[in-house]
């Protein structure tokens, strides 16, 4: 987990990491004797890969975050 990013660096991430998933599934599957595999296994990769993207640009939640509080005299 990276932490908290900026939204344009998450959109980055995801995407680099679902066409990261997409390209390893077609590349397992290549070698799989199964017709159809290369599409099954592009498929597979990206929803590992959106996955993936999940767990490294997500926040998170360790509890309620702090709240500002003004107190005035």
């Amino acid at each position: 987990m990276f932490g908290p990013l900026p939204l344009l660096h998450r959109i980055v991430l995801a995407a680099i990491s679902v066409c990261f998933g997409i390209v390893a599934g077609m590349w397992i599957a290549h070698f799989t004797p199964l017709p159809m595999a290369i599409s099954g296994g592009a498929l597979a990769g990206g929803l590992v890969g959106l996955l993936a993207a999940l767990v490294l640009a997500h926040d998170p939640e360790l509890g309620p975050r702090p709240i500002r509080v003004t107190r005035r005299r």
